[in-house]
């Protein structure tokens, strides 16, 4: 299964998503804020997603989003979003948007749409 990056500054919310995605099958590495997530691209480690809240502290998960798909361009990212807003802002980011709140469903719906490989045609 792929290597999700979690990011997500709310420890309780953080830790309940990371049983969510370790139940379905993913490896998980989970952090709080945008700066902890690019160290960890930065470092080379193994990351096929970044699932990220849009609303972080700091850095938001949509200049995250860009951010990371400039170190490591194709990289799929979802942002989760509460508001209208949020979605145009994943969308502009190159990213897929998941409404809160999140079913199990939607959720494995969404990963593996974003984990599929780019077609070309």
């Amino acid at each position: 299964m792929a290597d999700i990056l979690l990011v997500e500054d709310d420890p309780t919310s953080r830790h309940l998503m990371a049983a969510l995605l370790s139940e379905m099958g993913y490896s998980v590495t989970s952090v709080a804020s945008g700066d902890e997530a690019l160290q960890h691209l930065y470092s080379e480690e193994t990351c096929d997603l970044v699932f990220t809240d849009v609303v972080l502290p700091g850095m938001s998960g949509i200049e995250l989003a860009r951010r990371c798909r400039a170190a490591r361009p194709g990289l799929a990212t979802v942002l989760v979003t509460g508001k209208p807003e949020g979605w145009k802002g994943a969308l502009d980011a190159g990213a897929l948007a998941l409404a809160k709140p999140v079913s199990r469903e939607r959720l494995a719906d969404v990963l593996a749409d974003a984990l599929q490989p780019p077609r070309h045609g």
